[in-house]
């Protein structure tokens, strides 16, 4: 095993400017030099090889470059997959290229794939698939997969990974425990309003609640670049939040932004003071701006000062509600005991705040601690630690005040709060009744999202919409790690059960993602993922109609009515689906696909439908698919060509505009020469008036 010490800053090790560390995974390795080579790339075939050769050498730039560059990489190399889907180290950096982008699915698809190949592929194969077995919950698998890379290693090698294979054990066996007692609760993101496809993190609440103020790493004019992660600088930004609803989020000017790494990370309890991070001060610095209503304007942010600031950096912090105490994180090498801890501080009876201590032992441990939040009521301490019993990455902990002012042993808040991945800033509102936090969920935006905490009991929550669901991939023995929130959502005696299986062989199961909801209002009222064999268990509020909706990577998504009205009370119903392989040339009508009479415009209502076709692309990415216009045979030939072609364009405008990569599809308009049915009744010309899909490419 050769491991490379000079790798790419990239691969494994990311320190994110002091503000929070983004792959938690990454410990003290680096990753294997594992290059694509133009000889053992090529097949022999020289049809598109020149294209997939170019898009390697793309790839492997953005590769390179660092995790911001990650999903470009990954895209260059799906392409190139397309010609050799068969190479070893292809398929390895696809499967690390998912790893710490969106699917952790994907990514044990084509490290298996590799290690298929050549199980020689790269030294550190089982770690990755150790971890991203972990990332998925499916923990006695990553606990083989490091028992295998530590088996492997040499023995100097085996004594520098020794800390490593032990606390990803220890994170599996505290994993295990904490997902067999999932805590009751809704995960909200909070929407396209606040959230982006780029990390959101770091929520605070100010004036009474009525704005959220946040840190995004998402361009804004020229922005630069982060020089050790390669993702766009930190920016604030804040959303208002209007009738319950928050608002459009907006970048703050100056004083707040600047071209560095700029955060908000504490408020007073008034909302008149910020604290600020700055990144580009010793190592990150702790600043507070304050705002002077007689000159309607925020103060120029200062030091707080010099006592409590250091060389090393500090990158949290928070006021307690009675202004009195300071807690914040630190690396300061003179007080911390290993990595980032926790630090405090009082205000003397001069208004001037004490020698910062050490938190202790109690609440630090020798790995990172972060996000530190003080309750309204000044009792409980929140933060983020990859110590304690975390399952994973940085996982929230609280910690009670006792009468004595010392604080009780942290408590993992549980699953599905915490997950193997990094759950970071959690906060309460000023009442305390709702938690918001920044994580990784499935259905969210594309990176870490702001999320609102529900807690269930006698307070009830507007359930989850559809437009959060996603496409599951296909494989055996997974779950993932939203499997078992959705069934604590909620409090039902009827429970739908059965298998998801392929239409072909009729008894193959699919892993796949299956949400039913009210067709009349929208709201989610389940969201399961069927296991390896295809079986899934839902349990449903009331009997009523439902629709189901089934997504799975490599199948066509599945949308139906369930009547479930005439079912009585603590009752198990059976139900199996069946799903359709996507095939080279399988074609789908897109129903509910509405334009203006004789125009190219799309209605409102057509979203639900585009919406469909969106997730079915995020989660396909290798894809390519034709987006064809119809139309029936009224009115000339030439009129109807340029309508159905406009109308095509239009569907794919409609996709690029959100994300999907225009080298994905293809529009083309074929007027009234490839009707369904006969044109001869209204029926018949409205089934021919249509937009389809046609799949040129896997």
């Amino acid at each position: 095993m050769n491991v490379t010490s000079d790798m790419r800053s990239t691969a494994l090790k990311w320190l994110i400017t002091g503000v929070w560390i983004l792959a938690s995974f990454g410990h003290a390795w680096s990753q294997e030099d594992v290059r694509i080579r133009s000889k053992s790339f090529r097949t022999g075939i020289d049809t598109g090889y020149k294209e997939a050769w170019k898009s390697v050498k793309e790839g492997d730039r953005n590769f390179k470059e660092g995790l911001g560059t990650y999903h470009m990489a990954r895209d260059h190399y799906l392409y190139a997959h397309q010609y050799n889907p068969d190479h070893a180290a292809l398929n390895y950096k696809l499967g690390v290229c998912y790893l710490y982008t969106d699917n952790k699915y994907e990514a044990i698809n084509y490290l298996l794939r590799a290690y298929t190949i050549d199980p020689q592929v790269s030294g550190d194969i089982h770690l990755m698939l150790g971890m991203s077995y972990q990332l998925v919950l499916e923990f006695d698998k990553a606990m083989e997969q490091y028992n295998i890379h530590r088996s492997q290693l040499e023995p100097k090698e085996r004594v520098e990974y020794s800390e490593i294979h032990a606390k990803r054990l220890d994170e599996c066996m505290y994993g295990k425990s904490l997902s067999r007692q999932p805590v009751r609760v809704i995960i909200q993101s909070l929407g396209e309003e606040v959230n982006s496809k780029y990390d959101d993190y770091n929520p605070l609440f100010t004036f009474n609640d009525t704005a959220l103020l946040f840190t995004s790493r998402r361009p804004y004019g020229k922005a630069k670049r982060n020089r050790i992660d390669n993702k766009y600088n930190e920016d604030i930004y804040s959303s208002s939040l209007e009738g319950g609803q928050f608002q459009k989020s907006v970048r703050l000017d100056k004083p707040f932004n600047t071209e560095n790494n700029d955060a908000v990370v504490g408020v007073t309890a008034n909302g008149n003071s910020l604290i600020l991070y700055r990144g580009a001060i010793q190592g990150g610095d702790i600043q507070i701006s304050s705002y002077k209503s007689e000159k309607g304007k925020w103060t120029r942010p200062k030091s707080i000062t010099g006592r409590l600031t250091s060389k090393d950096g500090e990158t949290s912090a928070c006021i307690s509600p009675d202004g009195e105490e300071l807690y914040y994180v630190s690396r300061n090498s003179k007080l911390t005991m290993g990595g980032k801890d926790i630090l405090f501080t009082r205000l003397n009876s001069k208004g001037k705040w004490d020698k910062p201590q050490n938190l202790g032992l109690t609440i630090n441990t020798p790995y990172d601690e972060e996000g530190v939040f003080i309750s309204p009521d000044n009792r409980y301490l929140y933060f983020a630690s990859k110590g304690h019993n975390s399952m994973g990455g940085f996982d929230i902990f609280r910690s009670e005040r006792g009468e004595n002012g010392r604080w009780s042993d942290p408590e993992n808040l549980g699953y599905p709060i915490n997950t193997p991945d990094d759950e970071l800033f959690y906060i309460t509102d000023h009442t305390g009744n709702h938690g918001y936090y920044s994580a990784i969920r499935d259905g969210g935006s594309g990176a870490k999202d702001i999320c609102k905490v529900v807690f269930l009991g006698s307070e009830k929550e507007l359930i989850l919409k559809t437009e959060d669901q996603l496409i599951a991939g296909p494989g055996s023995g997974r779950k993932g790690f939203l499997t078992m929130p959705a069934l604590m959502v909620l409090d039902t005696s009827l429970v739908l059960y059965g298998a998801v299986l392929d239409t072909v062989k009729g008894v193959e199961p699919i892993v796949a993602k299956m949400a039913l909801f009210d067709p009349a209002t929208g709201e989610r009222n389940a969201f399961v993922i069927s296991d390896a064999s295809g079986s899934f268990t839902a349990r449903l509020p009331e009997p009523k109609v439902y629709a189901v909706e089934i997504n799975a990577s490599g199948y066509l998504y599945f949308l139906d009515i369930l009547d479930l009205s005439s079912a009585t009370g603590d009752v198990k119903l059976r139900q199996d689906f069946f799903l359709r392989k996507v095939e080279v040339g399988t074609k789908v009508v897109l129903d509910h696909i509405f334009f203006e009479t004789g125009k190219a415009i799309l209605k409102p209502e057509s979203a639900d439908a585009l919406n469909q076709v969106l997730r079915f692309l995020e989660n396909n990415p290798s894809m390519k698919l034709e987006i064809s216009g119809h139309t029936d045979n009224t009115g000339s030939l030439r009129i109807n060509q340029k309508l159905s072609r406009e109308r095509a364009s239009a569907v794919v405008d409609y996709l690029v505009e959100r994300g999907v990569p225009q080298e994905m599809l293809e529009s083309k308009g074929y007027a009234d020469t490839q009707p369904v049915t006969e044109n001869s009744t209204s029926k018949g010309r409205e089934q021919n008036r249509r937009v389809e899909f046609k799949v040129l490419s896997k």
